[in-house]
């Protein structure tokens, strides 16, 4: 398995600018299964910071194609090897993925926001023209690939799975990252991506949702503990 490493930056300001650099045909590589998508890639320039991402239309959905890897004082590392944000994007815990001191959402506090496709965009810690994806638009993504048993091998990398490797049919570009678990230790090789939707248990939600990637080739749905720290990709409004 590849190693992982990084370089930081900090920034402030809020606008993204985002441009389309061409238009390919989806190859499965192999793969029959795997839907035929005329992939538009791009780039995203946050304006916090002046950091670029990759990006990638895939159908009406337009994605960030790297992690997100803007500096608050809270994010993490994989690892905790500082040089691992550069390439593999930062760590956040949710409340900070949604901008908790705005939303007033956390651990034990329910965001009311509704958990249907009618869930409203939350801009979170993404840029501006940018918003953390509900659970339902990765569940709109992971049905795109046209394969939903195997739509993790359409979205992993060809490298740094060691043998279970990815076909990255769309260019989405997922790395086995990791994770931080409550007591701060950093734990697996494995993906997780936040959703902006959490799970309610009463008057009180400890959970949110997330999209889990391992050496399997189904994308997993799994809710995790609101105070564990996991990578973000944010979806164009």
């Amino acid at each position: 398995m590849n190693k992982i490493y990084l370089a930081l930056s900090l920034g402030a300001v809020l606008a993204a600018c985002s441009t389309d650099t061409g238009s390919t045909q989806a190859d499965a590589q192999g793969e029959t299964n795997f839907a035929k998508i005329n992939v538009i890639v791009g780039t995203l320039e946050d304006a916090r910071d002046g950091k670029s991402y990759k990006t990638v239309q895939i159908n009406d959905q337009v994605w960030m194609a790297e992690n997100l890897n803007y500096a608050i004082d809270s994010s993490f590392c994989a690892h905790g090897i500082e040089v691992n944000c550069e390439e593999y994007g930062r760590l956040y815990k949710w409340a900070d993925v949604m901008d908790s001191s705005v939303t007033g959402c956390g651990n034990k506090v329910i965001c009311d926001l509704a958990d249907s496709v009618s869930q409203p965009k939350v801009q979170g810690i993404c840029p501006e023209g940018w918003h953390v994806p509900s659970d339902a638009e990765w569940d709109t993504l992971i049905k795109a690939t046209g394969d939903v048993d195997h739509a993790a091998k359409a979205l992993k990398t060809k490298s740094a799975w060691g043998a279970y490797p990815g076909a990255d049919v769309y260019q989405f570009n997922v790395h086995p990252t990791g994770y931080r678990r409550t007591d701060g230790d950093f734990d697996n090789y494995d993906a997780y991506f936040w959703t902006s939707t959490e799970t309610i248990s009463g008057s009180s939600s400890t959970n949110a949702w997330a999209r889990y990637i391992n050496n399997d080739d189904a994308v997993i749905r799994r809710y995790f503990d609101k105070r564990t720290a996991r990578s973000v990709r944010c979806i164009k409004d």
